[in-house]
């Protein structure tokens, strides 16, 4: 993913935590967004290493969530993402990809 698409912990996640436009969830994961007004849509994953201990399973689970991104991202509002995951997912690849799914869904018809 080019570095132009993700959001730097630094810069983006307290500004969309603090005011988001937009928060959408299911038991696993939120997705909280806020425009910016670049033109094009970014992420960012946040999993807390308590929930997720190894750092193999965290990687993972940001690739799948990036990778769903991607595949959305034309349909998406041009707006920042922060998707937050809310417990332990390993092994739940197929629960995790449902409610990506369903919660893209949402954001891409509130664009409509």
């Amino acid at each position: 993913m080019s570095p132009k698409r993700s959001i730097s912990s630094k810069e983006g996640f307290s500004d969309i935590f603090d005011s988001p436009d937009q928060k959408h969830s299911t038991n696993n994961i939120l997705i909280l967004s806020k425009d910016k007004g670049l033109g094009f849509s970014r992420i960012g994953v946040a999993i807390r290493k308590k929930d997720n201990k190894l750092a193999v399973d965290r990687n993972n689970i940001k690739r799948k969530i990036k990778g769903s991104f991607l595949a959305k991202v034309l349909e998406l509002p041009h707006k920042d993402f922060v998707v937050y995951v809310k417990k332990n997912l390993k092994g739940k690849e197929v629960e995790l990809k449902k409610d990506l799914d369903k919660i893209w869904a949402k954001f891409k018809s509130n664009n409509d």
